[in-house]
């Protein structure tokens, strides 16, 4: 009998509860201390009493984060006859309802929106199964959309992985923007073309250590913008995904493996879609330069192949 076992993502779950945690941690010991030495002082001022208060407000957004990840995060064990979540057990029989796809609330501090499974029991208990909680989420939704819903046995997905090869010589029609007249692209090259008339018209002979920092920072500056610029491109079969200045960067999906993409933003982030395939297994990609008008054009195209678009932002 199969049986499938929940795993914390290992990135998105223990790297970022740990940095989130030790920094947060780290923030409060340090006012903690500078706290101790001004009220040592004689005569501190009014508001520096406040600062150990502050110290405390960020111990306690640490446990906060610690308490919240771990609450929306329970382990999960699925097999033929039942669901287990945390110490919560269920007979599968007893689901009313699924839905295996959308977003939902996230609670900490604040509610952000967060792609989940939203499992409706027959006595009026709901579930909420996060995705990005869990490196397997993917296994956890195919298998109630095929034991639950489908009412067939479980089969692991097996999915032919697409390569450039196989759209090279589709006519492919293209929606992107100008990275140089995008927030993005003017943030990213505005800088790194400041650092670079900075070196040249400032130091006839830049220190090693310095060369060394704009270095190292004009590439992470790099890195990070330009994973923010995607762009796609539609076949007749197949939705590409492009990048403006990582050329190489090609990831073509067939139009008949896609269960559904997403337009949605998430933070400071610009405008992203998210790829989502009838496995289950998705990505996201952020695309600064489109324009909104170029957003729609793409909905329109790809509807009118048949593709299920959710539209949370445009």
């Amino acid at each position: 009998m199969t049986t499938i076992i929940s795993k914390r993502h290992p990135l998105k779950f223990y790297f970022s509860l740990t940095f989130g945690t030790l920094f947060l941690v780290g923030l409060g010991t340090l006012l903690l201390f500078a706290s101790i030495d001004i009220l040592q002082k004689e005569q501190p001022a009014t508001k520096e009493y406040f600062m150990p208060v502050f110290s405390l407000a960020l111990y306690m957004l640490a446990f906060g984060m610690l308490f919240t990840y771990w609450k929306n995060s329970p382990k999960i064990t699925l097999d033929k006859q039942s669901i287990r979540i945390g110490d919560e057990a269920f007979y599968l029989k007893e689901i009313k309802d699924i839905a295996l796809t959308g977003k939902m609330p996230f609670k900490f501090i604040i509610t952000f929106p967060m792609e989940a499974t939203a499992i409706l029991f027959n006595n009026g208990t709901e579930k909420i199964l996060f995705d990005d909680m869990y490196s397997n989420s993917s296994d956890i939704k195919l298998f109630l959309e095929q034991v639950v819903l489908k009412k067939q046995d479980f089969k692991p997905s097996i999915t032919n992985k697409t390569s450039e090869h196989s759209i090279r010589f589709e006519n492919e029609e293209i929606f992107k923007g100008n990275q140089f007249t995008s927030l993005r692209g003017i943030s990213l090259w505005g800088l790194i073309g400041f650092f670079a008339f900075m070196l040249v018209t400032k130091w006839q002979s830049p220190p090693l250590g310095l060369l060394i920092f704009f270095g190292a920072f004009g590439a992470f500056w790099f890195v990070l913008h330009s994973w923010l610029m995607h762009f796609f491109g539609l076949t007749t079969d197949y939705l590409v995904v492009r990048n403006h200045n990582f050329i190489w960067k090609v990831k073509p999906y067939r139009l008949k493996d896609i269960k559904e993409v997403v337009f949605e933003t998430q933070g400071k982030q610009p405008n992203c879609m998210r790829v989502i395939t009838k496995d289950f297994k998705n990505k996201l990609y952020p695309a600064g330069t489109l324009r909104d008008k170029t957003w729609l054009d793409l909905k329109d195209k790809l509807e009118a192949k048949g593709v299920t678009v959710r539209n949370e932002c445009i």
